[in-house]
């Protein structure tokens, strides 16, 4: 029985997932509801933490892929696209409208989630933990896309 994998997240998983969306939230709530001053400041946080984590998802991707005795060269090439994705929206500051990116970076999130639910490797408890973030991702940036439209 000890050799089984665990049907549930570990605490400290669930710890360090929270931890992960914590900026997420932190950075729209001050974009959308606190003083003007901030504004830009935590957009540009929202944006740079987002390529973070895109870049964070595909790694993760990766590694599992790469513990495979034969790592298969697609799934690797695939776990780069969300990173450059996330990569080139930062890079678009000034060239592309803020709404816009972070469009961009929620179809990002919410592809690479695809991914990674629908490819079931790595402990079982992964995808449920992988939609957590998702959601914890996703839901903030969606009310800063919100807000940047109306700005």
């Amino acid at each position: 029985m000890e050799n089984q994998p665990a049907q549930h997240a570990p605490p400290a998983v669930w710890a360090l997932s929270l931890l992960c969306i914590l900026p997420f939230v932190v950075a729209s709530i001050i974009f959308c509801y606190g003083p003007q001053t901030f504004a830009h400041s935590s957009l540009a946080v929202l944006f740079a933490y987002s390529t973070a984590m895109l870049g964070y998802m595909g790694g993760v991707r990766a590694g599992i892929e790469i513990e495979r005795h034969r790592p298969r060269l697609l799934h690797l090439a695939v776990s780069v696209v969300a990173p450059m994705i996330g990569f080139g929206l930062l890079l678009g500051q000034g060239r592309i409208p803020a709404p816009w990116r972070l469009g961009g970076f929620i179809i990002a999130i919410v592809l690479q989630w695809l991914w990674d639910v629908s490819i079931h490797e790595g402990p079982p408890w992964r995808s449920r933990m992988r939609t957590f973030v998702t959601a914890g991702a996703g839901i903030p940036l969606a009310f800063a896309l919100e807000q940047a439209l109306h700005l």
